[in-house]
């Protein structure tokens, strides 16, 4: 079984196009972003009943 061959990611140099691809894969939506962030909120509410 062959691997899959490497994806074309823009570029001109081998720096550019590492880096566009790690951007690629590390890229999280804001809308992403928002709904994690209120589900740890939901789960983690604190105590506020504390004196």
């Amino acid at each position: 079984m062959k691997p899959l061959p490497a994806p074309n990611v823009p570029g001109n140099t081998e720096f550019e196009r590492f880096d566009n691809a790690v951007r690629q894969i590390l890229t999280v939506s804001k809308a992403g972003v928002l709904k994690r962030s209120t589900e740890e909120k939901q789960t983690l509410k604190p105590n506020t009943n504390r004196h």
